[in-house]
């Protein structure tokens, strides 16, 4: 079986997190998420940075999913080197030292009719 699946550069061009919710925290908070799938043998180093409209990338954030596991980032709970800010578009670039899978979901409930959509992000290994 191959251990090794995925690409070490990903991108999520869109990226918003509301700054309201409604229900119940926090599971029913409004976020986004990136789900990373490392089926190597070895941790995967990923650095994160993000992308604006009106002003100057952040980062990297630093994140780390240990071999042959799965991790769900919250966008939301991202804070060194700053949080990440509600009410603002954004874009995301992954960069790995080992090829992973990245998928994107929000979860949007500003309103009591919730919306989640999910997507896989682009793929490009340099």
């Amino acid at each position: 079986m191959r251990t090794s699946i995925g690409k070490r550069y990903w991108a999520i061009a869109e990226g918003y997190i509301p700054e309201q919710s409604t229900g119940p925290a926090p599971d029913m908070t409004s976020h986004e998420t990136a789900c990373i799938l490392n089926t190597n043998e070895e941790d995967a180093s990923i650095e994160l940075t993000l992308y604006f409209a009106d002003r100057e990338p952040v980062g990297p954030y630093r994140i780390t999913v240990p071999a042959r596991r799965t991790r769900h980032i919250r966008f939301n709970d991202l804070t060194d080197p700053e949080p990440v800010p509600r009410a603002t578009e954004y874009a995301s670039v992954f960069s790995s030292n080992v090829p992973v899978v990245i998928q994107h979901s929000r979860l949007d409930s500003r309103q009591s009719e919730n919306a989640l959509m999910t997507t896989l992000a682009f793929s490009a290994d340099q």
